[in-house]
C-alpha cells in the first residue's frame, strides 16, 4: 500500500519537475526521494517518470498518480484536522434522550448551550421513558439519557452504565382548590384513603409508585381514570373528579388546584443522567453540569414561592 511519504514525493516531483527541488520542499535528500519513487514503481510494476541527466518527466501513469496523490493527501490532511478538532472538543456528537417532563424543564438548557457554543457538534434529542432510553444508551444509540426512579420502585439498569444524580423531586398530591384538605402544607397518604384517584397507565412506574405509597398508608387506591397525558390529570382534578400524585418537574402555576407535599420524605422521584461507563465522549461532563445547573434553578424558583405551583 502506498504511504503518505511516497505520495508526497510523487506529487512534488511532478509539480516542480525536479528531484532536487522536491527534496528541498519535503526536507529529504534527492537520493531519498528517488528511492521512494523507485519503490513505488517496483511495487506497481509501471514506470512513473522518464529520467534524463537534467530533468524528470512524468509518464501518463505518473501524472495520473500525482493527481490522485493531491486529492488523497488533502483528504488525509483534512482527516488529521478533524481528529484534532475532536481532541480539542470542537467536533463530535452528543445524542440525548429523556422522559417528557425533564425534556420540558431541563433539556432546553443543554440543547441551547451546545447549539449556541459548539456549532460543529452533532447534537440530537429524542423523548422516551427509561425502558426506551436506557437500552439506547447501552447500545450506543444515545450518549446520555435522563431517567427517573421513584423511591418506592427501584430500577435495574443494564450493565456497564453509570448514574449521576441530577435532582431529587418531592411528590405532591394534586387536589381541587376547595378540597377539604386543601389548606394543608403536608399530608399523610393515609388521609386520602377515601379519595378517587387519577393515575398513569398500569404498567408505568408512576402507577406502581402510587400503589406502593398507598399500601404504606394501609389502603388500595380506587383508580377511576388512567392516562399517559401529562395534562389530563390536572384537568380532571381541577373539575373535582379525583386526586393525583405529581412530581416536582411536572409543576407550574395555577389558581384552580392545590398541591400538598407528601409528608414521608422517602416519597420522592430521583432524576439521573445515565451514560456508558468509560465513555470518552468529552461533552458528557459539560451536559451533566448544565443539567444540574438547570435543576438548581428550578429548585430556587420553587423555594422562592410561598405555595408550590400546580401541575403542567
Amino acid at each position: 500500500m502506498l504511504t503518505p511519504t511516497q505520495l508526497q514525493a510523487i506529487r512534488d516531483v511532478v509539480a516542480t519537475g525536479s528531484l532536487r527541488t522536491a527534496a528541498r520542499r519535503l526536507g529529504y535528500s534527492p537520493s531519498a526521494i528517488s528511492q521512494q519513487i523507485a519503490s513505488v514503481e517496483r511495487a506497481l510494476g509501471v514506470p512513473l517518470f522518464e529520467r534524463s541527466p537534467r530533468s524528470v518527466r512524468p509518464t501518463a501513469a505518473g501524472a495520473q498518480l500525482a493527481r490522485r496523490a493531491v486529492r488523497l493527501l488533502a483528504d488525509l490532511e483534512a482527516a488529521e484536522d478533524e481528529m484534532r478538532s475532536f481532541a480539542a472538543a470542537e467536533r463530535g456528537r452528543l445524542h440525548l434522550g429523556s422522559f417528557w417532563s425533564a425534556g420540558f424543564r431541563l433539556m432546553p438548557a443543554v440543547l441551547t448551550d451546545f447549539l449556541r457554543d459548539r456549532p460543529h457538534v452533532d447534537v440530537r434529542y429524542e423523548e422516551g421513558d427509561p425502558p426506551v432510553t436506557l437500552p439506547a444508551v447501552a447500545e450506543g444509540r444515545l450518549d446520555l439519557a435522563v431517567i427517573f426512579e421513584y423511591g418506592t420502585v427501584p430500577r435495574n439498569d443494564p450493565p456497564d452504565l453509570e448514574r449521576t444524580l441530577i435532582l431529587e423531586e418531592p411528590l405532591y398530591v394534586l387536589v381541587p382548590k376547595k378540597h377539604r384538605l386543601a389548606r394543608r402544607k403536608r399530608i399523610r397518604v393515609a388521609d386520602l384513603s377515601a379519595e378517587r384517584w387519577i393515575c398513569y397507565r398500569e404498567e408505568t412506574d408512576a402507577a406502581r409508585s402510587l400503589f406502593h405509597i398507598c399500601a404504606e398508608g394501609g389502603f388500595r387506591p380506587e383508580v377511576i381514570f388512567r392516562t399517559n397525558d401529562y395534562n389530563l390529570p390536572f384537568e380532571l382534578v381541577r373539575n373535582g373528579l379525583g386526586v393525583a400524585i405529581v412530581p416536582e418537574l411536572a409543576l407550574s402555576k395555577s389558581e384552580d388546584v392545590h398541591l400538598i407535599r407528601l409528608a414521608n420524605p422517602t416519597h420522592v422521584r430521583r432524576v439521573f443522567a445515565v451514560r456508558r461507563s468509560g465513555d470518552p465522549n468529552p461533552f458528557l461532563d459539560q451536559a451533566v453540569a448544565v443539567l444540574r445547573a438547570a435543576a438548581a434553578t428550578i429548585d430556587r424558583e420553587l423555594s422562592q414561592t410561598n405555595e408550590p405551583p400546580t401541575a403542567v
